[in-house]
């Protein structure tokens, strides 16, 4: 019998919704995607949180998507590229945009209720691991700009990042387009899987490292 999530069998049309309510993300906060399912297709609306949780279970077991924690709370992370299925799973036309965006809007306030209030050691290290992604791809950025890896300029784009956010994640977006472009789509995924506040601490830690340990 061929294995699910093979080419033999991909995934169905309701698993496919599924797959597209990650929309750009790999991974992605249970909640939003519940939320986002229900706006993407009026035929599976009725679906309840326990059938939706079910069908994320047989998907788990099919391989197509893995549990993960996001800011402590449940969530999923995409194990299926595009290029393996037969339709496209990405937004096309401004109402897919549209209809993401309004399932994430609904799902804010209902995390925000579910999310650990506290600063526990899961969120450090979570934080610690998302920092040293960002420092890893402005050095990746430096090397192949300059040929060598500046601390000091590290953490000044670590800073400047930490105090472009503190104002608004426009004006993050505002001087990472500006001063390091490349590493937009990083940042970006960056805060939408994990948001801003959890993001600012992951900017405050690794630039105090990179302080402490550097200069």
């Amino acid at each position: 019998m061929p294995e699910r999530g093979s080419k033999v069998q991909p995934p169905s049309d309701v698993e496919l919704d599924i797959i597209r309510s990650f929309g750009w993300s790999v991974m992605e906060v249970e909640e939003t995607l519940y939320q986002r399912f229900l706006n993407i297709s009026a035929n599976r609306s009725l679906f309840t949180r326990d059938e939706f949780r079910s069908l994320l279970r047989e998907m788990e077991a099919s391989g197509f998507i893995s549990p993960i924690r996001l800011r402590g709370v449940k969530g999923y992370k995409m194990l299926v590229a595009e290029i393996n299925m037969e339709r496209s799973t990405k937004p096309r036309v401004p109402l897919d945009e549209i209809r993401l965006a309004v399932g994430s809007q609904k799902a804010k306030p209902l995390i925000e209720k579910s999310r650990p209030t506290k600063i526990n050691r899961e969120i450090l290290e979570m934080c610690e691991t998302i920092g040293k992604a960002i420092q890893s791809e402005l050095e990746n950025w430096m090397l192949r700009e300059t040929g060598r890896i500046s601390k000091g300029l590290v953490h000044e784009h670590m800073k400047n990042m930490c105090h472009a956010l503190r104002k608004s994640e426009d004006d993050l977006f505002d001087y990472v387009h500006e001063q390091v472009p490349e590493i937009l789509v990083e940042v970006g995924q960056i805060l939408q899987t994990q948001g801003s506040d959890l993001l600012l601490l992951s900017l405050r830690l690794t630039e105090s490292s990179i302080k402490k340990y550097s200069f």
